[in-house]
């Protein structure tokens, strides 16, 4: 039995019962206010979580899991005070010192590019048929329209909805792209600065999720939103847990979407997946040159070539020669695809080339980015600095990485914001410049940086975890850390080691998983001796926008997107959004100066 959209948007209106991911949570102290003003008109009914969430709804289908969207409650706003507490008998006027919006790991990625290797999911990543998968994900395809929508939404709301400042800026902190490739990079700058943008260079889809020859034990883990030809198996996906058809997603995914653009000044950071590992030039491996032959190939292979298992293919991969390669190559089952050079790894200097521009790397100009790094500083009020860090590995692994050159530029930019820090030996030191507030930006969050002493190549060992926090903790005018990488909500203390503050680390979901959403950031001065930093959680979609019947816009397949990734199965909310202390919240600071 089918329930129509229309009914089920009725149904879970009128109260009916569902799957509550998203719940009213206990606050310790006054909920923030809501609402916010509309710089541009928005079809949503409500601007951040403050207002309203999203939830799981009704059925769509008895007897199989799957359920549609529907609005859920107001997610209040919870006061922490572990670093500081405010005074409670004071009147002071909050002051906005500075408003901005996070996103994080949007991993805009092309669906159907060969490079991704999808063939070696069906020796891999699944197991007795239930799509566990890491590697695929059925809102693939729909990455560009999420990070679309999330920048729609964050122009709406434009203001921070405590504090009512406008948004200074938007910051994403790493993992733009996916797998390196130049059609990811393009799609997702071009979002930001408003111009037609698709990540699918070829002129149709054709991939692992279009009903083209695969091997059952592949396609049947794979979701297909096409209806199936006459006769043929419905994959697991819908069988088992429900997922819908959806006719004409695969033509409507890959045309372009005509981006507004942010409205605000937009600053991009590098994650280990946008960490291409090579600059123009650099040596080759054979495993790198086999990826990147196929990356911009006319070839889709289905298997491993006959008599190689997965074990072993690698390793013949490497002691191959060029010639043997392409021998290797043409020896694996594959289909006959549309090559595009769009796919080809994009370098280091692509990627500080592609956001250099329209509010990107402003600091560049001003020579506040030294020279081929992509870590800066930047402008997010007159009282507020940001700094950018680069914390991906060289070697691309999912670490986190400080290196000493890095460090002593960063000891340089916080020293000449600070008139008070502390030198590495605890002593006060006191310069004459004018002290600004400091909010960090990285990929990766403290817990990812290693405790043990590697070695360089230069010889010089990066910071660890513990010298990292030393670092920060001298200087206290440094508020907040922001980063991205787990794909979860986290918001953590960090006291001071040498003076009464500390800082606030700040970690944000994924656009690309479960719960997709980003957050708006305000910094105030209480008017009691304390600074807040209120974060509060937005959904880019709404319920009612979901359509499983075309025609599809962009809108309706973010919001699709978002209403795929509630129904993964398997998915624990609770340890992506953490507790009501990792959501809305108000943080609470020993205001330095």
């Amino acid at each position: 039995m089918q329930v129509s959209r229309r009914e089920a948007i009725k149904w879970s209106l009128a109260g009916a019962t569902g799957v509550t991911l998203l719940g009213l949570s206990d606050s310790t102290g006054p909920a923030g206010a809501g609402g916010g003003s509309h710089l541009r008109s928005s079809p949503v009914s409500s601007l951040t979580t403050l207002d309203a969430t999203v939830v799981l709804g009704p059925q769509r289908a008895s007897r199989l899991p799957y359920r549609f969207l529907a609005p859920g409650p107001a997610l209040a706003t919870q006061v922490r005070e572990e670093l500081c507490a405010r005074n409670s008998s004071s009147n002071g006027q909050r002051t906005g010192l500075a408003a901005f919006g996070h996103l994080t790991d949007s991993h805009v990625l092309d669906a159907a590019n060969p490079g991704r290797l999808s063939f070696f999911w069906q020796y891999f990543d699944f197991a007795d048929g239930f799509p566990v998968s890491g590697l695929f994900r059925p809102q693939d395809l729909l990455t560009v329209h999420v990070l679309d929508a999330t920048v729609r939404k964050l122009n709406a709301v434009g203001l921070g909805p405590i504090s009512r400042r406008p948004l200074d800026c938007l910051v994403t902190t790493g993992d733009l792209t996916n797998a390196f490739a130049l059609s990811e990079l393009s799609a997702a700058v071009s979002v930001f600065k408003g111009a037609p943008a698709t990540s699918h260079p070829a002129d149709t889809y054709e991939g692992v999720q279009d009903h083209g020859p695969a091997p059952l034990e592949l396609s049947q883990n794979i979701w297909h939103p096409e209806p199936e030809p006459e006769l043929a198996p419905r994959d697991d996906w819908k069988a088992v847990h429900g997922y819908p058809t959806v006719p004409g997603l695969l033509e409507a995914a890959i045309r372009p979407v005509d981006a507004e653009g942010s409205d605000f000044p937009w600053y991009i950071g590098v994650g280990n997946h946008d960490e291409a590992g090579r600059s123009d030039g650099d040596p080759v491996s054979a495993k790198t040159d086999f990826v990147d032959t196929l990356r911009v190939g006319d070839r889709l292979p289905m298997r491993l070539p006959p008599g190689i298992d997965e074990l072993d293919f690698w390793e013949e991969v490497n002691e191959s020669s060029a010639n043997e390669r392409r021998a290797l190559m043409a020896s694996m089952p594959s289909r006959k695809v549309q090559a595009s050079k769009l796919r080809r790894e994009f370098s280091k200097e692509d990627f500080m080339d592609s956001i250099a521009g329209n509010g990107g790397h402003a600091g560049a100009a001003a020579g506040r980015r030294p020279e081929g790094q992509p870590y800066y500083t930047f402008d997010i009020s007159p009282q507020v600095v940001g700094v950018m860090l680069n914390t991906a590995s060289p070697d691309g692994g999912g670490g986190a990485v400080l290196d000493a050159a890095q460090a002593a530029w960063l000891e340089e930019q916080l020293e000449g914001v600070s008139a008070k820090s502390y030198d590495p030996k605890g002593k006060l030191t006191v310069r004459t410049v004018e002290d600004r507030l400091v909010v960090l930006f990285s990929h990766h969050p403290l817990p990812y940086f290693d405790e043990a002493t590697r070695s360089p190549d230069d010889g010089e060992p990066p910071l660890d975890r513990s010298a990292v926090l030393r670092l920060i903790s001298r200087f206290p005018n440094v508020v907040a850390w922001l980063n991205g990488h787990t794909h979860k909500h986290q918001v953590t203390p960090h006291e001071s080691e040498f003076d009464l503050g500390g800082f606030w680390e700040i970690t944000t979901a994924s656009l690309i998983d479960y719960p997709q959403q980003s957050r708006v950031l305000e910094l105030m001065d209480n008017g009691d001796g304390t600074l807040s930093l209120a974060a509060t959680l937005v959904d880019h979609s709404a319920p009612e926008s979901v359509l499983h019947d075309g025609p599809h816009s962009p809108a309706s397949m973010a919001a699709l997107s978002l209403e795929l990734v509630l129904n993964r199965p398997g998915l624990d909310p609770a340890e992506v959004m953490g507790s009501a202390g990792d959501q809305n919240v108000d943080l609470v600071l020993r205001k330095p100066f």
